[in-house]
């Protein structure tokens, strides 16, 4: 039993229906987890082909701190959530997104993470109804318009075709995590050797109890993903706002390219925290700080200290 499963800790899961409003012949129900019951409200939204479980690190140590109710849910196109025809775009998963808060009657001082396709999606989310959010995190993400790197299109075929269930971990992990940490021993309160038996075997174990996504659907969460873009005029009204936002990378990140983040930056005139040799993954990477980071955002805003270079 997890800590988010806890007696002790709240918890409950279930699906919300959304698109109601936007399109009535195609509803789609979001499936989500809610844990703690804290008065801080904090959204996580994952990326690219990904289940919202892969929040998990985070959740569990949110779930020790009762300042905390957090949330993470199945995009639509993957996990326990539906699975739509069509092609997808990141301000129509924003949508939903507002859809489930309104559900959970989360209606402000919502605090935002997002990695990767789910920092696309957050910045959508923020402009859409920004004086719903207290605070944002963007993770290994960029504004759009930046073409994809050759390893991040050879991932997402291969992931798709690959049949071995042992090569294709492989290939995940070797995708989102640096070879130097891979390699290092796991940590001492785990029954892994190293890093990479511990991140092959968690991605196994997620991948066996999450239905497998089809293949409209993988293509369709790419497109949104391909073609996201939020020009510097809408970035300027997240800058305008005074929303306080961070902005985190990992120099090795071969999935997005970090110069998307330094753009952000930029654009969005927020601190910016480097993981020197650190790469995509960084909320299950680097979970400790990062979650101390989210800590700081939530309690400090724009006062945070967190220029440091790790």
């Amino acid at each position: 039993m997890t800590v988010a499963e806890s007696p002790k800790v709240p918890h409950e899961k279930g699906h919300v229906t959304v698109g109601l409003s936007r399109d009535s012949r195609v509803p789609v129900k979001l499936y989500y987890e809610k844990t703690g019951n804290g008065p801080k409200k904090l959204i996580l939204i994952m990326g690219l082909n990904s289940p919202g479980s892969a929040w998990e690190p985070v959740v569990e140590h949110f779930a020790k701190n009762p300042e905390f109710t957090t949330v993470f849910f199945d995009n639509r196109g993957i996990g326990f959530s539906d699975s739509p025809k069509g092609l997808y775009s990141t301000s129509q998963m924003a949508q939903d997104t507002l859809e489930l808060l309104d559900a959970l009657d989360w209606k402000s001082d919502v605090h935002v993470a997002g990695v990767s396709m789910g920092g696309m999606i957050s910045l959508e989310l923020v402009l859409a109804d920004p004086k719903r959010f207290s605070s944002l995190l963007l993770t290994s993400t960029n504004a759009g318009r930046s073409p994809p790197q050759l390893v991040t299109m050879s991932f997402l075929t291969k992931v798709v075709l690959l049949k071995n269930p042992k090569l294709r971990m492989k290939l995940v992990a070797e995708t989102l995590y640096p070879k130097a940490w891979l390699d290092q021993p796991a940590p001492p309160n785990t029954p892994y050797a190293t890093n990479f038996d511990m991140v092959t075997t968690t991605i196994a174990k997620r991948f066996q109890n999450t239905p497998l996504q089809p293949l409209h659907a993988n293509i369709a969460q790419s497109w949104a993903a391909l073609f996201h873009h939020v020009n510097s005029a809408r970035l300027s009204q997240i800058r305008q706002s005074k929303l306080p936002v961070l902005v985190v990378t990992g120099t090795e990140d071969k999935f997005v390219r970090p110069s998307g983040s330094h753009h952000l930056q930029r654009e969005l005139d927020c601190k910016m925290v480097v993981f020197n040799g650190s790469g995509h993954a960084l909320p299950s990477e680097q979970t400790d700080i990062y979650c101390r980071f989210i800590e700081e955002l939530v309690e400090k805003g724009n006062n945070g200290v967190f220029e440091l270079k790790l």
